[in-house]
């Protein structure tokens, strides 16, 4: 008999959720299951593939979803079918993966991320993943008030060099309620998201959304200058947002008919 879905709930005792039963299941839908610290543990790597949804929400001990283990036998990455991410009300939340799957696991197949009040998460993307984003859709990201980046930073930093995000797809992008958030990634990098139309900001004080390229390039060898999120030329030039784009940013922190304040938070 082949599981196509798992939904599990209320399940106070359960300590864990995967077994190699669920191998061909397509959807996880887990939502108050207190004990859980892992929702993947290594022990079940490889067997959660053809996984194409998952929903977790409202697990108070859960730390990690994805734990990782590299075996040096096997050489060969395998493509998950994971598309549709949501987590939410996961407090103790500090890692999705464990480790950066480059070389264990690819998640190349994403479209849907959603993440919610995830107090202790500083970040959402390993830098493998976040460089093969290409089918991605919808990303937002809500009450997180402890995330710094969108993507780790790679450990071994690339000399000069910036690293290209591909988000070809991506339409819509939510962030609200990141306090913490400066930026995107903390490394020199080009952000490409030709498809954008629908931007939602919301309460990221911290977070330059555009700047023009002409300051950009003039602050950019500065060690504190923060990569701003955008840049205004590439916007209107080479994604051609000047006439395709809905642009919603909710300001909250400054006044719209305050010219100074505006261009001092925002650019």
């Amino acid at each position: 008999m082949k599981l196509e879905k798992v939904i599990l709930k209320d399940m106070d005792n359960l300590k864990s959720i995967w077994h190699h039963q669920f191998e061909t299941s397509k959807m996880l839908k887990m939502n108050n299951c207190k004990k859980i610290v892992v929702v993947f543990p290594s022990s079940v790597q490889n067997t959660y593939n053809e996984l194409e949804k998952l929903v977790v929400t409202n697990c108070a001990l859960v730390e990690e979803i994805f734990e990782l283990n590299f075996n040096e036998n096997n050489n060969e990455e395998v493509i998950t079918h994971l598309k549709e991410v949501t987590l939410n009300e996961l407090w103790k939340l500090k890692k999705i993966w464990s480790r950066d799957p480059e070389g264990i696991l690819s998640f190349q197949n994403l479209i849907n991320v959603q993440l919610k009040q995830c107090a202790s998460l500083e970040y959402l993307l390993p830098f493998s993943v976040a460089t093969r984003c290409s089918h991605l859709k919808e990303l937002g990201i809500k009450w997180c008030g402890n995330m710094k980046q969108i993507v780790a930073e790679e450990k071994e930093s690339r000399v000069n060099a910036a690293t290209i995000f591909e988000f070809n797809q991506l339409s819509t992008l939510q962030l609200w309620y990141l306090y913490k958030l400066n930026g995107f990634y903390a490394g020199n990098h080009t952000l490409s998201c030709p498809s954008l139309r629908n931007i939602y900001v919301f309460k990221c004080t911290k977070l330059k959304l555009f700047r023009t390229l002409s300051n950009f390039q003039d602050d950019k060898h500065s060690v504190s200058t923060q990569q701003p999120l955008f840049i205004t030329e590439e916007v209107c030039i080479s994604y051609k947002f000047t006439y395709h784009i809905k642009l919603h940013i909710i300001m909250t922190l400054v006044q719209l008919n305050d010219s100074d304040s505006f261009n001092s938070t925002i650019f």
